[in-house]
């Protein structure tokens, strides 16, 4: 269960996040109208290093990969798309830069990973989205998942999106 380290798409190349891309990718965690989830953007360097460490780790411990998502014309990083443990086993994320969105690149970027998932093995795989966040649903819908359960927590109703068992 070995996911590959370099993805290509039509318009994109994602490949795992090092250290060196930590003021590309902090430009983005920290933006406010980009970085809406969880705690809300960051306000440090720190926190970005820490937030790349933690998916080398993840890779490392679990054997899912986290993905920088650039566009292949510019070469700019765009955003990120992976998989992490969170709720549950195999959940994928992701994200791309306010002025990036509305162009596809998240559905692109999220097939492509779920297309590695199916060739590594890896199912279900799972997204944990607010029902506010309709483009994220969206997103995962296009996507193939479907949504498996509601539950709440200190935050309010969670959707449990699920590849279905002909997609894993």
């Amino acid at each position: 269960m070995t996911m590959r380290s370099r993805l290509t798409t039509n318009r994109l190349f994602l490949s795992p996040f090092t250290l060196d891309d930590v003021d590309e990718l902090h430009a983005i965690l920290a933006d406010p109208r980009t970085n809406t989830i969880g705690s809300g953007p960051f306000t440090a360097i720190a926190q970005t290093e820490k937030w790349i460490r933690n998916r080398m780790a993840a890779e490392r411990d679990h054997g899912l990969r986290w993905y920088a998502v650039r566009q292949k014309a510019t070469d700019v990083l765009i955003g990120n798309c992976g998989l992490f443990r969170g709720r549950a086993d195999a959940e994928i994320g992701y994200l791309i830069h306010r002025p990036w969105q509305g162009r596809g690149f998240a559905s692109e970027a999220v097939a492509a990973v779920l297309d590695e998932c199916r060739s590594a093995g890896i199912g279900p795989v799972w997204a944990i989205i607010r029902p506010h966040n309709t483009f994220s649903i969206r997103i995962a819908e296009r996507a193939g998942l479907r949504l498996a359960r509601i539950e709440s927590d200190e935050r309010g109703p969670l959707h449990y999106f699920v590849t279905s068992r002909a997609n894993t």
